[in-house]
């Protein structure tokens, strides 16, 4: 048992669960916050995007002084080579993702190399490549029985045959070749004409004030695969094919720093990528579209469980899942379903054929049927539909669940994304106002519909959504002799999504989909590089106090969650604190980070300090440790999904500059 339990989660499909998922996976990447707060166009040091100075990441080497000067003149490689090592605190905790009693967590080789040329003062070319290797992993390699075996379902119409395996080949091979990535990941020209600059490219381009939660930042997918514990906010973004224009517009009064910038994305955004974009499970899009979707939703795999996964709930939660026995119930790793003692848990929207539907008539534990009595199995359902896409997985044809492939939008103009920003800087205080169009969801595929009511047919697609946000920030007002030593920095940003979707668990709902717009918002203060004589005199404080909240505007005791069996709380709300310093002029630079969530009281800490050698800065180690404490397990809104999956690791990185 347990197959089915996963049937609605091989896709992740839960739009704004997952995006929530993504952005809390995204959160542990901050083993050393810097406030950038002030400079909305600043990134991490490590980054490049096509609203940074090129000069300030990139030196540029200085002319030589007369004489010709050489083409070459203009080119500037730099670049560096890390490894990441990390182990689980505790492998037996995680035994409803996998067999695997294996301590390492990853073993990650990254070599990131950076072409700067400059060819006038007009005209800038950048591009970087990407080359990772990570070994197989025992915690992967464990599952390929999993994979290979039988999840035979012994009520299904058409496939209850014990022992046939539903998985046409073994997906154990892909996982070995899943992380590996050699790309080039950016690659952009930049053209100056009077007050337009014009980039054309693969770009990353961020919007959001946040340190942490995307929430002005909506232009670039997120690739969650990378997103846990080793990557920082930058390596998650997955940069994208589009047009960027930035119109500098003179000065209207006291409104000073006025420009105008548009993006357009077409619906062109190929990504080669083998174990990702021919997925036999997941059934991804063409090379040609792949870059509009985001590779991982939240994990390279479910059931079983690849690294990295988020935790599913296993027990049942009246009147959003159909149980199919007494506790135990299978979690989402899906590796107990051999166990006759645990029993399989029917997540939405596929529950609601199992609450009407004739054929499953006494499957159901005896008082969790939420249908009105006239309708509780007594529905001849039609569930030996095919959509003849081929048996590509345990939710393809001839399958219980039929989902097909996922559509992803075409390369039609009306199918491009799209947006426009606005900044100015009006007295002290600095505003932004964005507008984006969307008809990919963000790249996140939204939720699971039953496409064809009363069978076996469902659908999961990336709806359309626009978006509408503001920017802020600015310094905190305060005495000089205070603002001296405590330079204060309040940010804000807020976004307002349109007509998104969730899941309705009322047994009447047909197509088990409502629909809501929602608010997201953040508040925070930063104490940038502060004057601490008290705490160090080689070194300075930076600390960040971020609030971030969503709010569902039109939620109902019915609005619930694929594959999670719960409820969305009408608010969520996380708090995130960090505080960085340094010691012997940044030898030494220590770091805390923490974010709290009241659902379950779950906190993710993230303590770390990053060792520079006193001779040079030109490498580095860094250690750090990852807790996921909280004591909701299924509070799918909150970093608690990632509880049990605490590691220590240690990243050594060499920076270098080639010419």
């Amino acid at each position: 048992m347990g197959s089915e339990r996963w049937f609605c989660n091989a896709f992740g499909g839960t739009g704004k669960i997952l995006r929530t998922i993504a952005a809390a996976a995204l959160i542990v990447a901050l083993s050393v916050v810097t406030s950038r707060a002030g400079d909305i166009l600043s990134q991490p040091a490590d980054s490049l995007t096509v609203t940074n100075s090129v000069t300030r990441l990139l030196p540029q080497a200085a002319p030589p002084p007369g004489g010709e000067k050489s083409w070459l003149n203009g080119l500037h490689i730099s670049g560096y080579g890390s490894q990441t090592f990390g182990v689980w605190q505790n492998p037996p905790a995680l035994r409803q993702y996998t067999l695997s009693r294996n301590n390492l967590a990853v073993a990650r080789s990254l070599l990131q190399i950076d072409e700067n040329y400059r060819l006038n003062e007009s005209n800038t070319f950048f591009m970087r490549e990407w080359f990772v290797y990570e070994p197989p992993y025992q915690f992967d390699s464990a599952n390929i029985p999993l994979w290979e075996s039988a999840q035979a379902v012994p009520f299904a119409p058409t496939t209850g045959v014990p022992g046939k395996s539903l998985i046409p080949r073994s997906y154990g091979s892909f996982m070995n070749e899943f992380y590996n990535n050699y790309q080039v990941r950016d690659a952009w020209w930049e053209n100056k004409t009077g007050p337009l600059t014009t980039y054309i490219g693969n770009q990353i381009v961020v919007w959001g004030q946040s340190v942490a939660f995307r929430v002005g930042d909506v232009i670039n997918p997120a690739d969650t695969c990378w997103a846990f514990g080793f990557a920082n906010l930058e390596q998650s973004r997955e940069a994208q094919w589009m047009l960027h224009p930035i119109l500098t517009l003179p000065d209207w009064g006291q409104a000073t720093s006025n420009f105008l910038e548009l993006v357009v994305l077409p619906g062109f955004q190929p990504r080669w990528w083998p174990e990702q974009t021919k997925d036999p499970v997941n059934g991804k899009p063409t090379i040609l579209t792949a870059g509009r979707t985001e590779p991982c939703q939240p994990a390279a795999h479910h059931g079983p469980s690849a690294r990295f996964d988020v935790a599913y709930p296993m027990n049942s939660i009246f009147p959003y899942d159909a149980p199919l026995g007494p506790p135990p119930y299978d979690g989402g790793g899906a590796i107990k379903h051999n166990n006759p003692q645990f029993h399989t848990l029917i997540a939405q929207p596929l529950a609601h054929a199992f609450w009407v539907c004739k054929q499953y008539a006494g499957l159901i534990q005896p008082g969790f049927n939420p249908a009105p009595k006239r309708l509780q199995n007594t529905v001849p359902c039609r569930l030996s539909l095919s959509k003849n896409q081929g048996d590509y997985s345990v939710i393809g044809d001839t399958t219980l669940v039929n989902f097909g492939l996922i559509h992803v939008p075409g390369m039609q103009p009306r199918n491009w994304n799209e947006g426009v920003r606005f900044h100015t800087l009006y007295g002290a205080t600095e505003w932004t106002a964005l507008y984006f169009y969307t008809p990919t969801h963000g790249g996140v595929t939204g939720q699971v519909i039953w496409e064809h009511p009363f069978t076996n047919l469902f659908r999961v697609d990336y709806p359309t959504i626009n978006e509408v946000g503001v920017t802020m920030d600015r310094p905190l007002p305060a005495p000089a002799s205070i603002a001296e030593h405590f330079p204060a920095i309040f940010r804000g940003e807020a976004l307002y999504t349109n007509h998104d979707q969730f899941n309705d668990a009322s047994p009447l709902a047909a197509t088990a989909i409502r629909f809501s717009d929602t608010m997201k918002y953040m508040l925070a203060i930063d104490l940038d590089q502060a004057y601490a004589p008290w705490l160090t005199s080689t070194g300075n404080l930076t600390a960040n106090l971020e609030w971030e909240q969503e709010t569902i505007l039109d939620n109902s005791k019915d609005t619930s969650s694929t594959a999670f069996n719960n409820h969305y709380n009408k608010n969520n709300v996380n708090v995130l604190g960090s505080i960085t310093t340094s010691w012997w002029w940044g030898d030494f630079s220590p770091n805390f980070t923490m974010i709290f969530n009241p659902k379950g009281r779950t906190m993710a800490i993230f303590p770390s300090i990053t060792l520079n050698p006193p001779w040079t800065k030109q490498y580095f180690m860094r250690l750090q440790a990852i807790e996921v404490l909280g004591g909701d397990i299924g509070a799918f809104q909150t970093t608690g999904l990632f509880k049990g999956q605490s590691y220590l690791l240690a990243q050594f990185q060499y920076n270098f500059n080639l010419m």
